[in-house]
């Protein structure tokens, strides 16, 4: 089976080659068979031949002189080239598009600054516009009590039931939660129910205001009017993320509300194994006795002989003496 390749030849091996007259030029080209064909690749002073190997037969056939000489529509040989076109040109315009498109990144930051800059500017405007709008619209009193209210009035945006700081934490509203901060408001003003803003964002999965609160400083540690941790919440509501956030913060996994109730019991009533795991790996007493004389274990059996049951009582037993479980 015959296949093709390509040997290369360095110029000064040319002159080796059996070479013909040419009968139109008079001078001198290689043969121009099926065998060898000569063709210039321009490539830094080689040359490319074209040979036949057969059944992987190495040696190359090359015509003899004897044969008959060629027409001048052979291929004939060409001065090499000086190397302008060869791949090396390529590496400094390779460099060069590099630069070109370091500076247009740059340029587009630039531009997006442009834009952030020329975005607020058009914010400011259509502030101003709609003020002088909302003078016309207002009566003079009512334009008078904006004007006298620089900051927010608490005393007028909130009941005992009603308290900003508690529904902007539940609307999931962190930026007017911080402009309410930055006036003087205690981040861990309670509610008639003794709830704080993150008692009421955990009952409400917010775990941005979460993370929020806690960072600005938020106390992990108060109960509400019933002893209720926000630890117990949080169990309560299935947040397993923010259950091992406010284990992170130190909370007391064994604290117990009102009723003796720990984290652990509310996690037995939830049949929640994920976060009871969790709670037993970080040190909850699974003997611990609520004010009806019943640890989390009761609980468990208590719903009746199925497979939860049979899984949090296994959990139960063995994560205390195995932790890793």
């Amino acid at each position: 089976m015959a296949y093709w390749a390509t040997a290369t030849l360095p110029l000064k091996e040319l002159s080796l080659l059996p070479a013909v007259s040419s009968r139109t030029s008079g001078g001198t080209s290689c043969c121009k068979t099926c065998y060898l064909n000569p063709f210039d690749h321009r490539r830094k002073g080689t040359c490319h031949l074209y040979k036949t190997q057969i059944h992987s037969n190495a040696r190359a056939s090359v015509v003899s002189s004897r044969q008959s000489p060629v027409n001048s529509n052979g291929g004939v040989w060409e001065d090499p080239d000086d190397g302008s076109d060869s791949d090396c040109d390529d590496e400094p315009q390779v460099a060069e598009e590099n630069d070109l498109d370091f500076e247009s990144d740059w340029e587009d930051e630039k531009d997006s600054s442009v834009a952030t800059i020329d975005g607020k500017l058009e914010e400011m405007k259509y502030e101003d516009e709609l003020a002088k709008e909302i003078e016309l619209l207002l009566e003079p009193e009512e334009w008078s009590i904006l004007q006298q209210n620089s900051a927010p009035n608490l005393e007028k945006i909130s009941t005992a039931k009603w308290s900003p700081l508690h529904t902007l934490a539940l609307a999931g509203q962190i930026h007017f939660l911080d402009q309410l901060l930055e006036n003087g408001v205690n981040i861990d003003f309670p509610d008639k129910d003794g709830l704080t803003a993150l008692h009421s964002s955990i009952l409400g999965k917010k775990e941005a205001v979460i993370s929020h609160l806690l960072r600005k400083g938020a106390n992990p540690h108060i109960k509400d009017k019933d002893g209720v941790t926000t630890l117990h919440y949080a169990v309560q509501v299935g947040a397993l993320q923010t259950v091992k956030l406010l284990i992170k913060y130190n909370v007391d996994v064994n604290a117990s509300d009102n009723e003796g109730w720990t984290p652990l019991h509310v996690a037995m009533q939830s049949r929640n194994r994920d976060i009871a795991k969790v709670l037993l790996v970080n040190g909850a007493d699974s003997m611990r006795k609520n004010k009806d004389g019943r640890t989390p274990l009761d609980l468990s059996i208590a719903y009746g002989k199925d497979f939860k049951a049979y899984d949090l009582t296994k959990l139960l037993k063995v994560v205390p003496a195995n932790r890793d479980l």
